[in-house]
């Protein structure tokens, strides 16, 4: 393993022995990021090696456990797919994620590297509940893709990496697209975690995106927006300048059956009020009248249109509904949420008086000393869910997508095929791809937003 990549390290989980070996660099990671827990603990220490040499592997610092026996039983197969793997197969798995060692200064962690240490902690609680429910082996390796792509190019130049069959990640847009094409030139799997791209890879039925991209959200409230409501009640607000946003809605309630397109209310770039903009002649009298704002970039831009809907409204019942980036927005007042009746997409939702999601955070706390956020459950989710695939189907899971669904923490993987522009999905072809296409619409009620039907 090269040293440079200074997180590179090795889990390996041996569902059948006895004793199992689990590195725990991370967490060396995550008691210098939380000195209340340093202090506690005390410092760990791994061997300190001199200057770093290319090639060379790092000193491991590990810990031994013996595994839950009383695990499940094997997966059986299943009419019509293929048999589950033998107790004796080993899968090998690569995460590429940015932990930006190279930026380190005194062993203090950079704060954004928090993606890649929240996200991998999650993973190796998934691995230890795997360890207890499966028969297969499987090994983990990790590896820093840094932040720039001349870093990450070096990177994919190590043969290292051929070892793996199965890689979860990287994160960055510009890191995923060289490594799609190296994975499809390999027939590796590939899980992208996190970017939500359109169209990133061709040809590429291998590769599985768990983000939905903006035309599943799009697709996603078009069809929460249509169960109640006709296409001539519905209007699209944008800027020029997001206009292109609008087509995924049309095709949507096109591919619906809506022999009406939506309205649209396309207004300048440089648009800070709707004083000019007769919202009025929009709304039907006696029915819902319903505005989409496929907005993010801009909180007053999306702040000035509720303000303005809320003035003309009068008593016409109103519906608005906005991006995920809108339940992280801090200057809108929540009557404005909840007089327009707000809903949003949103990629997960946590419920956290789950009993499920409330053992998660215990044990990343108990874990880590620290608090799981949105990656570490990713994490968990991501790697329970290629885990499992693997145990039921081996390296063919990815053909099997179409029939396999889970329920996450975060909500579901539900994947559908993905094909190029103009291709016909005639059940022979092999997709461009593979993207989880599940999207949480929310409703602010109160206090906040919560999934509705």
């Amino acid at each position: 393993m090269n040293y440079e990549l200074f997180w590179a390290k090795t889990l390996m989980i041996k569902m059948k022995r006895t004793i199992l070996l689990f590195v725990i660099a991370l967490g060396l990671i995550l008691i210098a990021c939380n000195p209340a827990r340093r202090s506690t603990t005390g410092p760990v220490r791994p061997n300190q090696p001199g200057k770093p040499i290319p090639g060379k592997p790092a000193p491991m610092d590990t810990i031994r456990w013996t595994p839950n026996n009383t695990g499940k039983p094997p997966i059986g197969g299943v009419p019509g797919k293929p048999a589950p793997p033998s107790r004796d197969e080993t899968y090998h798995i690569a995460f590429l994620l940015p932990f930006l060692s190279g930026q380190m200064t005194r062993g203090v962690v950079p704060e954004k590297s928090r993606l890649a240490v929240q996200f991998y902690a999650g993973a190796k609680i998934a691995f230890e509940q795997l360890s207890s429910e499966l028969k297969i082996s499987l090994v983990a390796d990790v590896w820093d893709t840094q932040g720039n792509d001349a870093d990450f190019q070096k990177l994919m130049t190590n043969s290292r990496l051929e070892k793996a069959s199965v890689f979860i990640g990287p994160v960055r847009s510009s890191h995923l697209e060289a490594f799609a094409g190296w994975t499809k030139a390999r027939r590796k799997i590939l899980i992208s975690p996190e970017s939500p791209s359109v169209d990133l890879t061709t040809q590429n039925p291998d590769f599985l995106q768990i983000n939905p991209s903006l035309r599943a959200h799009c697709e996603a409230i078009t069809r929460h927006i249509r169960k109640a409501n006709r296409p001539d009640a519905v209007t699209l607000v944008c800027k020029q300048k997001e206009a292109d946003r609008l087509p995924y809605f049309q095709d949507a309630n096109n591919a619906m059956g809506g022999s009406t397109r939506f309205g649209e209310l396309i207004v300048s770039d440089q648009t800070t009020n709707f004083d000019r903009v007769d919202l009025r002649k929009y709304l039907r009298a006696g029915r819902t009248t319903v505005f989409v704002l496929p907005s993010w970039a801009s909180q007053d831009f999306v702040m000035v249109f509720l303000r303005k809907l809320k003035e003309i409204k009068g008593s016409n019942r109103v519906e608005v509904y906005g991006m995920p980036q809108w339940r992280n927005f801090d200057a809108i007042d929540t009557e404005y949420f909840n007089s327009l009746n707000v809903h949003v997409s949103s990629a997960s939702w946590l419920d956290y008086s789950a009993q499920e999601v409330k053992d998660f955070q215990e044990k990343f706390y108990t874990a880590t000393g620290t608090i799981p956020d949105e990656d570490a459950f990713n994490g968990y989710d991501v790697t329970l869910f290629t885990g499992r695939m693997l145990a039921r189907y081996g390296l063919s899971f990815p053909e099997q997508l179409d029939d396999s669904r889970a329920t996450t923490l975060r909500g579901q993987f539900s994947f559908s095929k993905i094909f190029s522009r103009g291709a016909v999905d005639d059940g022979r072809n092999a997709p461009d791809y593979w993207e989880n296409t599940f999207v949480h619409i929310l409703k602010f009620e109160k206090f906040g937003f919560v999934p509705v039907d």
